[in-house]
């Protein structure tokens, strides 16, 4: 495998290797002064030398049509590509002109940039790179006027911003995008490389250079929408980024950019390429690109780790992960995705480029890919391709050999079979009947034998029956020890309930030994336990216990019950929990979304179980800015409540509560108040104050008030949860860090910036013992804390808070989410009162247009205060004019 090249440069192969080109070269419109060539060799161009070519007279500064030339931006053997600007006065423009070389005036040339014109301007897309112009100069040279791109490929943009696999992925469907409108327009690009998609200063990729673009013939070819590559075409194409039909000269289709997306998006995931050919003649690459299949992403990783490549550490820093990471994400569905898209039979890839962007952004989203590896069929059918006569002689004869064994023996063994499965389906059937009725006896016992008069009071409770069940347990069912299992896991899971997980996990401990003793480490019972138990840890909030129980049960299931058993199902929901509280969205996103297409195949759409995943996913939406598809998910939780629930049902309250959120997220206060209030008494009368769902429905209410400015209500109602939270949870508990950040929260918007400082920090103490490093909750008490330290006026430590704020906000979130921007814009405040306004401007001025947009009552008072500190900006440094042009501007748009 061979290292991606980052640099820039002209990069030739040698006249010698004339059919082929290893243009790795920056594209037309480029991006700076050291810009590769931006044109593909002509067959012309082969037959004299570059010196020859490159030494006529430097036409820079002379007038075309409407525009001066103001440098070259690159230049390749059919032309060269410069900056030009307006030379009329009319109005301000730069753009990029293409003009053919002094002779190379021939037909094909001029055919060649005739085709180029006409396919840029059937294309409107925003991002493929617009034509502007074309005509000749006054000595007959050709030339096109384009769209400046100023920008630099998409590879180092992404290397050097250190962008995520996920940010990667989200720049990648847009460049799909583009590739599929010139699809629609029966157009193939052929040459889609890193150096012909440049990437804007603001994120925008620009798909360019269709100089050896070609129009599929309708009339000619309609049926088959394909064409075929000519001698000249093979001389022009980038074999690294060429698919099988173009090295083999055969029929090309829209099928080939998909391969070549393939190879770009390995690229960028990888650092590497798929294939080394450097130095290879041409059978060589042929025989590579055509034959050879290209290691997994994953693998490559994984190789570059076992053999201590020098380059694979700054691989993994420029996705802003670390190497085994890296290789675990993607592993698996990205890696499909990759071999689909380039597999060698075009046929057997994407259909489209717009089918490959929707597998991405299903991977993105944590949903199922279409891409699956190749199949043990395909595989073995390729094997018998190859070698059909030693195979099929082969078959014969252990098809002789075998066949009247077999016949004999299964006949013999059928009616013995039969007999025997009819008996074990009763006896199971029996075995599971007679434990559910004991089970269902003993519990029942326990209700009758409580005495409310020895308890001192007339009302039986919940827990006063568990624990009468408890006792019980320890001197019965000794000579039953399956069906004592069971009434272990079922009470301790009714302790859990009731919110005690302390009383809970001995008893599913217990029951967990006993299964493990009957039936093995290996078994769907223990696997049932293993879920039980990792809800105690969840509890507890030890969830790297609960992560590592979560798995072993979904391997066990897997494994005993099936891919889609509705067991397997559960256990990808409860590690699909998990993950969402560790903050790992589209792990869980994932599982759950997993967990709910099988339940729903399995158990019907109205089952009350299916809830559980839908809940999770609203609330993970949420989490996301995404309300709407939260509501969503939300109103189908609760239509089957209607069906299957009361109103005073805890999961019924939940799907309350988290509709209560989204309302208000939505900016429908009036609603969500409602909601509010509605869940906080139904919690109160239903599971006590002091029950855990009770504290968190009670802290979601005191947020509510904090956002809507009823401060000191906010205050009695955020101060009683903490109080209640230390005595149910104890200190250290993740949640109680919450608390302490509603109270920082509270204290910042009262102006107590010292009180805030202190309960924020106290709050980042818990958050870094008890949850990961890049953890949301930790995201946000940083913002929180670096705008606390600006208002106490300590720019130098709020710069070192919000720095670290913006790095997970970007890791975990992405650029997109309002918490991005709000610590960026705080970060860009934090340098300009230290007097960095070169990098707080730009800075303030991506922030401003995202925060003023949004709906959320929060984003916009932080849009205030960015607009008054880019006039400040302004008015500080000489230019009290701009931020009035600026927000006009804005307004304009």
């Amino acid at each position: 495998m061979t290292k991606t090249r980052k640099g820039v440069g002209h990069r030739f192969l040698e006249k010698a290797s004339a059919l082929l080109r290893d243009d790795s070269s920056q594209s037309a419109g480029a991006s700076n002064e050291q810009s590769d060539p931006l044109l593909p060799n002509s067959v012309g161009s082969l037959d004299a030398p570059f010196d020859e070519l490159g030494s006529q007279p430097d036409p820079a500064g002379s007038i075309i049509g409407s525009y001066r030339l103001i440098r070259s931006l690159g230049r390749g053997g059919m032309g060269e590509v410069f900056l030009a600007e307006r030379a009329d006065a009319q109005f301000r423009q730069n753009v990029a002109i293409k003009l053919v070389r002094r002779g190379l005036l021939s037909g094909q040339v001029q055919g060649r940039l005739r085709q180029e014109r006409q396919i840029l301007a059937s294309l409107d897309h925003p991002n493929i790179a617009r034509l502007y112009d074309g005509g000749t100069t006054p000595d007959g040279t050709p030339y096109i006027v384009m769209e400046y791109i100023d920008g630099e490929p998409i590879d180092i943009h992404c290397d050097r911003r250190q962008l995520t696999v996920a940010q990667r992925l989200r720049l990648f469907i847009t460049v799909c995008s583009a590739v599929h409108r010139a699809h629609q327009n029966l157009i193939v690009h052929r040459d889609l490389k890193p150096s012909n998609i440049l990437v804007t200063r603001d994120g925008v990729p620009k798909l360019l250079d269709f100089g050896i673009a070609k129009r599929l013939d309708l009339d000619e070819q309609a049926a088959m929408y394909t064409m075929a590559v000519t001698q000249a075409d093979m001389r022009v194409m980038t074999p690294d980024h060429a698919s099988p039909e173009q090295v083999r000269g055969d029929l090309i289709s829209t099928a080939s950019d998909i391969y070549v997306l393939g190879v770009l998006l390995y690229e960028l995931l990888t650092g590497y390429k798929p294939f080394s050919l450097r130095g290879k003649h041409f059978g060589e690459v042929e025989r590579t690109i055509c034959e050879d299949v290209p290691a997994m992403p994953s693998e490559v990783i994984a190789t570059a780790e076992r053999q201590e490549d020098s380059g694979i550490g700054a691989v993994a820093a420029q996705r802003s992960t670390g190497i085994a990471k890296l290789r675990r994400e993607l592993q698996g569905d990205l890696d499909n995705i990759v071999a689909m898209a380039m597999r060698k039979e075009p046929e057997r890839r994407y259909s489209s480029a717009e089918q490959l962007a929707g597998d991405v952004d299903r991977y993105l989203r944590g949903m199922p890919v279409l891409a699956r590896p190749d199949s043990w069929n395909y595989r073995a059918g390729k094997f018998v391709q190859r070698y059909a006569l030693g195979v099929a002689l082969s078959a014969a004869l252990v098809a002789t050999l075998i066949g009247f064994t077999v016949t004999v023996y299964m006949q013999s063994l059928r009616i013995e079979q039969e007999r025997d499965l009819a008996q074990a389906q009763r006896n199971i059937a029996d075995s599971q009947r007679e434990r559910a009725e004991t089970v269902s006896q003993f519990l029942i016992d326990s209700f009758k034998v409580v005495d409310p008069i020895a308890e001192g009071s007339k009302v039986i409770t919940a827990r006063q029956i568990l624990d009468n069940g408890a006792a019980r347990i320890a001197h019965e069912l000794n000579d039953q020890q399956a069906i004592k299992a069971d009434v272990l896991d079922t009470i301790g899971s009714a302790y859990l309930g009731l919110g005690l997980p302390d009383q809970a996990r001995p008893l599913i401990e217990q029951g967990l030994a006993v299964r493990r003793q009957l039936f093995g480490e290996d078994s769907a019972a223990v696997a049932s336990s293993l879920n039980t138990l990792n809800q105690v840890y969840e509890k507890e909030d030890n969830l790297d216990l609960a992560e590592q129980l979560a798995s072993q049960a979904l391997a066990i299931n897997r494994r005993q019950t099936g891919p889609a058993s509705t067991a397997t199902a559960t256990s990808m929901c409860r590690l699909g929990i998990i993950k969402k509280m560790r903050g790992e969205f589209a792990a869980a996103e994932k599982l759950l979304q997993s967990c709910l297409d099988i339940q729903r195949v399995r158990l019907g759409p109205h089952d009350a179980l299916i809830t559980i995943p839908i809940d999770n996913l609203a609330h993970i939406a949420s989490q996301r800015g995404d309300s709407q598809l939260a509501k969503a998910y939300l109103a189908e939780a609760l239509e089957i409540d209607r069906r299957t629930r009361s109103e005073e049902h805890p999961q019924y309250i939940r799907h309350l509560i988290r509709l209560a959120e989204v309302t208000h997220d939505l900016g429908e206060t009036s609603e969500a108040e409602a909601l509010y209030r509605k869940v906080v008494a139904l919690n109160q009368r239903v599971l006590g104050p002091e029950h855990p769902d009770s504290i968190d429905t009670l802290s979601a209410f005191g947020t509510f008030l904090l956002e809507t400015d009823r401060l000191a209500e906010a205050q009695k109602v955020l101060t009683t949860v903490l109080e209640t939270n230390r005595r149910v949870r104890g200190a250290t508990h993740s949640y109680i860090g919450n608390d302490l950040e509603n109270l920082g929260r509270l204290a910042y918007r009262r102006g107590d910036f010292a009180g805030a400082e202190r309960y924020l920090e106290d709050a980042l103490e818990i958050y870094r013992q008890r949850l990961p490093p890049t953890h949301g909750f930790i995201a946000t008490s940083l913002t929180t804390l670096g705008r606390t330290q600006l208002a106490l006026r300590r720019p130098a430590e709020a710069q070192q808070s919000l720095l670290e704020a913006v790095k997970i906000w970007q890791v975990e979130y992405g650029q997109d989410s309002s918490g991005y921007h709000i610590a960026n814009a705080a970060l860009a405040w934090a340098k300009a009162l230290q007097g960095n306004y070169t990098e707080a401007e730009p800075a303030l001025l991506k922030s401003y247009p995202k925060l003023s947009a949004s709906t959320r009552k929060s984003d916009r008072e932080m849009a205030a205060d960015v607009r008054r500190w880019i006039e400040k900006l302004y008015s500080d440094t000489g230019r009290p004019t701009a931020a009035t042009e600026y927000f006009s501007s804005l307004q304009q748009r």
